[in-house]
C-alpha cells in the first residue's frame, strides 16, 4: 500500500515516541525558568485563646533570590508539637513575591490548649509553597495541571511564642 493511502493512525506509536521526548524536555526547561522561591517558618505565636484550642501564627519568611516576581499560590503545611500534636492545613498565599527581597507571611493553625504547655513545647512546620511561574508556556502548562511548581518549606523552634499585643 503506498505511504499516502495508509490509514494515519497506524503511526501514531511512532509519532508519541518522536513527540513525547521533546514535550517532556520543553516542560523540564520552563519548570526552570525561575529562580525557586525559599520558604522557611522562623517562629510560631499563640495569637488567641478561645475554651480549650488556640490559634496560632507560623511566621515564614519568603526569599525570591531572582530577577522575577513570583506569584504565590497555596502553602499545605502540618505543624507538630513535641507531644505528637498534628494540625495540618492549607491556606491561599494571595500575593506576588517581589524579585530581590525577602519577606514575611503568616499561616494560621489551631492546636488544642494543653499541648501549648504555656508555650513552652518544641514545635516543627514542614509543607509545601505552590508557586506559578510567569512564563506563558509554564503558566498554561500550570493551568491545564501539567506543570506543579512548588518548593519544600519547614522549621521549627524550641518554644511557642505568645502574642504581646493579647498578653496570651
Amino acid at each position: 500500500m503506498p505511504h499516502s493511502l495508509r490509514p494515519s493512525g497506524s503511526h501514531c506509536p511512532a509519532r508519541l515516541a518522536v513527540v513525547m521526548p521533546a514535550l517532556i524536555t520543553m516542560i523540564a526547561a520552563t519548570g526552570c525558568s525561575l529562580t525557586r522561591p525559599e520558604a522557611r517558618a522562623t517562629d510560631m505565636r499563640i495569637s488567641t485563646v478561645a475554651g480549650d484550642v488556640a490559634q496560632v501564627e507560623v511566621l515564614l519568611e519568603l526569599r525570591n533570590a531572582g530577577k522575577d516576581e513570583i506569584e504565590l499560590v497555596e502553602y499545605d503545611y502540618v505543624v507538630s508539637l513535641a507531644d505528637g500534636t498534628r494540625y495540618g492545613g492549607r491556606w491561599a498565599a494571595l500575593r506576588a513575591l517581589p524579585p530581590g527581597q525577602t519577606v514575611q507571611a503568616v499561616i494560621p493553625a489551631v492546636l488544642p490548649l494543653q499541648s501549648l504547655r504555656d508555650g513552652k513545647t518544641a514545635w516543627s512546620m514542614s509543607g509545601t509553597l505552590r508557586y506559578r511561574d510567569p512564563e506563558s508556556f509554564a503558566r498554561i502548562l500550570y493551568e491545564a495541571g501539567i506543570l506543579k511548581s512548588q518548593v519544600d518549606m519547614s522549621g521549627s523552634g524550641p518554644a511557642i511564642a505568645t502574642n504581646t499585643a493579647t498578653g496570651k
